[in-house]
């Protein structure tokens, strides 16, 4: 088991969607696709501008109860994923794991999901061989629409349970899978992963409204490992058996806006504002609330039905080239980065702006800014309307382009055990003003509204071959984890500058990092890295 030691802008109206804030009529936004992660299948198309409490889910049961802080199941070496351990392709996309259980026998279980972009893996305690899972086995992979989904109207003939589509469009574009997450464990499941897909754009004016052909392209399935009532994996010819839930994403307030398809970043909070899970997008971030999922019954978009566990959709703003004046020429896509913070709100960075979006836990409320009944903004900071330029403003969308509205690229967003929120930038279609602008720092003071930066170079100070940043990642002891698009990754302690650079001659998979995670629910920590070639699970930093 393993070797072990060593989006160019894109146009979308959103209208009534953004009544509250969110909204984007007549804007410019972005998707971009991280290189060597698959394409979406338009590249290069350059669109023009765009103009209660609910009840549990009958069959979920009740969450088990995870134990955080033991060593887990999984080796205390490094240990190194690839061809011989089952996975069957490359590059791998994303390395993650669920909450650990404890077992009636006292023993912990924990899984380990792999992907690619063309299959889902599977890891338990015990295995000798990851077990492959792709759309014959129920994921909404290209080819594998989903067998109904809602619209418009609530549930149109073809289009409901009762009478299967299949979904028009509903399943992945090429390559597939594009990121995913694990989540939590509970009664009548086994663990799940939360599997995030690319999506096809076509970039006209309907695109993402109601009269977008590929509304329902894209998105994300829950995965949930099926048990049977003594709490043991319902099996087939030896293969444990899935639970699929689409959760097929959509603006709260009006059902003709479907802007979020294509998944960029997830996270999952387990520590703080228990199984909530922020989806950065291609157009905004979503909150979604598995524990509280449920089918619908009625109108689909009720406070009681998908308003219940979903909300869809927030993001922070820019305007080209000037401060913004309502909903003109908004810049807004591309939330790469997300990060939790010790309060249980989300640090967010995009293509064009950022901010931290302050939690709320009712899902039909946290979409709104202004939120309801004097609740202020929903972004407090939000960082990059009203950028004037980078010596005085603490508006600036974190680093300091020319001018508001141009790209800043933020690639990935951490937050160190001091407090201090990091943010990397990464370009990715490399167009003139797409421009990699390093590492920053901020520093937040909530009780003046001060935010101080500081600023790193990738190479000079980090070590990085190179200054595009691809991925970074905090570090429980206060260092950073950080990876650019060839040389490995580097860890680095910004209070002492000391810095390990660590590759495949280290033990990593590959030189080349497309995506990491950490596990803080076991200890020692582990660093799960998806790269190239295989998947590499770091127990020992130096």
């Amino acid at each position: 088991m393993g070797n072990v030691g060593k989006w160019t802008l894109v146009a979308a109206l959103c209208g009534a969607a953004c009544a509250k804030g969110t909204g984007d009529d007549d804007k410019k936004i972005v998707v971009d696709t991280p290189p060597d992660a698959g394409p979406p299948s338009n590249p290069g198309n350059n669109p023009p501008p765009d103009a209660g409490v609910p009840d549990p889910p009958p069959d979920a049961g009740t969450p088990a109860k995870a134990v955080f802080g033991t060593p887990g199941p999984w080796p205390l070496a490094n240990v190194t994923y690839g061809a011989t351990d089952g996975i069957q392709e490359s590059p791998v996309v994303g390395v993650s794991t669920d909450e650990p259980v404890n077992q009636v026998d006292g023993t912990i279980t924990q899984n380990l999901w792999v992907a690619t972009n063309q299959a889902l893996y599977l890891l338990r305690p015990g295995d000798k061989q990851f077990t492959r899972f792709d759309g014959n086995d129920g994921l909404h992979l290209p080819g594998f629409p989903a067998a109904y989904c809602h619209e418009k109207d609530g549930s149109s003939p073809g289009l409901d349970r009762s009478s299967p589509g299949p979904c028009p469009n509903g399943d992945a574009a090429p390559p597939g899978i594009s990121e995913i997450v694990g989540g939590g464990s509970g009664d009548g499941y086994l663990g799940e992963v939360f599997v995030g897909y690319w999506a096809f754009h076509t970039w006209d004016p309907n695109d993402g409204t109601y009269l977008d052909p590929w509304r329902h392209n894209g998105k994300l399935d829950r995965v949930r490992i099926k048990a049977d009532k003594s709490g043991n994996p319902i099996l087939k010819d030896g293969k444990p058996q899935l639970e699929l839930i689409r959760l097929d994403m959509v603006s709260n307030n009006s059902a003709e806006f479907w802007h979020n398809k294509s998944v960029l970043k997830m996270v999952y909070d387990h520590f703080i504002n228990k199984h909530e899970m922020y989806v950065g997008c291609d157009h905004g971030i979503t909150k979604i609330s598995p524990d509280k999922w449920k089918e619908s019954v009625g109108w689909f978009l009720a406070p009681e039905n998908q308003q219940s566990w979903m909300s869809d959709h927030l993001h922070s703003q820019t305007c080209f080239h000037k401060k913004c004046e309502g909903e003109k020429d908004l810049r807004i896509s591309n939330w790469r980065g997300l990060a939790v913070d010790a309060n249980g709100d989300l640090w967010t960075g995009g293509r064009y702006a950022a901010s931290r979006i302050r939690y709320v836990a009712d899902n039909t409320i946290w979409w709104q800014t202004p939120r309801p009944n004097g609740g202020g903004n929903a972004h407090d900071p939000g960082l990059g309307d009203g950028y004037t330029g980078c010596f005085g403003s603490s508006t600036r969308p974190v680093f300091c382009p020319p001018l508001e509205g141009d790209p800043v690229n933020i690639s990935a967003t951490t937050i160190t055990k001091d407090g201090k929120i990091w943010f990397a930038s990464g370009t990715l279609f490399h167009e003139p003003q797409d421009v990699p602008y390093g590492i920053a720092s901020l520093t937040r003071n909530d009780a003046t509204g001060q935010n101080t930066f500081a600023y790193y170079d990738p190479v000079r100070d980090v070590g990085l071959a190179q200054s595009d940043v691809r991925d970074m990642i905090a570090l429980p002891d206060g260092r950073l984890a950080v990876a650019g698009l060839q040389g490995g990754l580097v860890i680095w302690d910004p209070a002492t500058g000391n810095r390990v650079s660590m590759g495949a001659a280290q033990g990593i998979s590959d030189d080349k990092v497309l995506r990491m995670q950490l596990d803080t629910m076991v200890e020692p920590p582990a660093l799960q890295i998806a790269t190239r070639s295989g998947a590499t699970i770091l127990r020992v930093l130096p």
